[in-house]
């Protein structure tokens, strides 16, 4: 029975440390990035005016508060205020949906999920040395996770579990945040690994521009489709 006591205590001890942890943030490439759209089309439409009512007396001699008409706006008075407003929330939710819908011939996107708040999805990229003698055969595929949360007039990305994948068994490096390849030194070397690394965030970044770019434009409706 102490045995049985003891077992369950270390189990939901380390549960609890478990999900008290956090993610490594040395592992994320992350911004927030501010969205705002033409005030013309996301603005809220204005209330409806209110008619001035005449000051008139009750039956029991009370007055009636009159209501003040708002000064007039002289014909052809310029607009000097922002254009731009906060995009709202699901202004940038749908941009980010858009943005996985397109296709990119160097960019392959897949599994994409929409909580309602974020859009989730996996990248992966070709990778193939460009030297003449490759030491090793570590051609394969770099991926990563890509999440976008949407709040009003920004979101965030975080991309993360960047990994490298050999088509040969035994070739993969895995995480390329580790200092030694998943598959040993021995059969790749620093400078091959080296490599491996740079080309991968490379292809992070460009994944990361390439999402700024298309978030800053209006969706064409015809195109939105998750």
């Amino acid at each position: 029975m102490k045995k049985i006591l003891v077992l369950l205590v270390f189990i939901l001890t380390n549960f609890a440390v478990t999900a008290q942890e956090k993610e490594d943030e040395s592992k994320l490439i992350r911004e927030i990035v501010k969205l705002e759209v033409d005030k013309t089309k996301f603005a809220p439409p204005k209330p409806a005016a209110v008619e001035p009512v005449a000051e008139t007396t009750g039956k029991k001699g009370k007055k009636k508060q009159a209501v003040e008409e708002p000064p007039p706006v002289e014909a052809g008075e310029p607009d000097t205020t922002n254009p731009f407003i906060p995009a709202p929330q699901s202004e940038v939710l749908k941009r980010a949906q858009n943005w996985y819908t397109l296709k990119n011939d160097k960019i392959k996107k897949s599994n994409g999920t929409n909580s309602g708040k974020s859009v989730t999805c996996n990248l992966s990229f070709p990778f193939k040395q460009k030297q003449l003698n490759p030491e090793s055969e570590v051609d394969g595929t770099i991926m990563m996770d890509l999440i976008i949360e949407a709040k009003e007039g920004k979101y965030r990305y975080t991309i993360k579990n960047i990994k490298h994948q050999a088509a040969k068994a035994g070739m993969s490096c895995g995480d390329v945040y580790n200092v030694v390849p998943e598959c040993g030194s021995m059969k790749v070397s620093d400078r091959t690994w080296k490599l491996i690394k740079k080309e991968a965030f490379i292809n992070a970044q460009m994944a990361a521009e390439d999402l700024k770019a298309i978030m800053i434009k209006d969706i064409d409706s015809k195109k939105d489709e998750w």
